[in-house]
């Protein structure tokens, strides 16, 4: 069993003496500890990212250590913020840990509604409520509409059909409208390079604007900061060098 808080005997309130002898209650720490837990919980962070925090994140690069700063200072700022961020690298570059670190700390400092959905998980989890008799609809959509933050992981993974481009329009828009924050990340370029000549263009990677359009991608625009993160895949190089000496894994 928890130990009772000694300040306030596990009362969730603490009594304070303000100026002239008046005392007042106050929502003790503890009780703030408890509801970040609980927010933490519902945000639905998978467990394989449990680990990421801005003070474990380690810049592999001269590029990194500058993003992991301005995320830092996005999170500072984040009741007044009026853009989202948008992170956009190759893979294993570290987009994903600087995310949910965001995630974290405005949960922590700032007690707000956080969810995460990798895209293709919620792909999957609306397209499970077209069975009769299970999970309605808006029972998926509602917290993803709502939350003070959406954290969309791994943005124009996979084909993206029309009607996973209405789904996603439906939520950008709609958080746009509430002016709802949003953090995303991709490993897609924001679009292909014309200055290549048409014939070598198909050979590029597929870009956002391929995936999701152009009204799409206008609304994300004037959402988002973009952040652009360059490095070697940190997976990659940890499975052919596993046993660095110094112990340290690079992002």
């Amino acid at each position: 069993m928890a130990s009772e808080c000694p300040i306030c005997n596990g009362t969730g309130f603490a009594l304070s003496t303000a100026d002239g002898g008046v005392i007042n209650s106050v929502r003790c720490e503890c009780e703030k500890e408890r509801l970040a837990d609980k927010l933490l919980r519902r945000a639905k962070i998978p467990k394989r990212y449990a680990h990421c925090r801005f003070d474990s994140f380690e810049p592999s690069n001269e590029t990194l250590a500058p993003a992991l700063h301005l995320c830092q200072g996005w999170v500072d700022g984040f009741l007044s913020q009026k853009q989202g961020m948008l992170l956009m690298g190759p893979p294993g570059t570290g987009k994903t840990h600087l995310a949910v670190s965001m995630a974290r700390e405005v949960v922590e400092r700032y007690k707000q509604t956080v969810l995460f959905y990798e895209q293709r998980a919620l792909f999957k989890a609306l397209q499970a409520t077209f069975d009769d008799g299970g999970v309605k609809e808006a029972e998926v959509l509602r917290p993803v509409l709502d939350c003070d933050l959406l954290v969309l992981d791994d943005l124009g993974a996979g084909r993206t059909t029309h009607w996973g481009k209405d789904v996603l329009h439906d939520i950008i828009a709609q958080r746009y409208n509430d002016e709802r924050l949003v953090i995303i990340t991709t490993n897609l370029t924001w679009a292909k390079e014309h200055s290549v000549p048409s014939s070598d263009r198909r050979d590029l990677p597929t870009s956002l604007q391929d995936r999701l359009g152009d009204p799409l991608l206008s609304r994300l625009s004037e959402m988002c900061e973009i952040l652009k993160l360059k490095g070697r895949d940190y997976r990659a190089h940890e499975k052919k060098y596993p046993n660095r000496a110094d112990g340290k894994h690079d992002v």
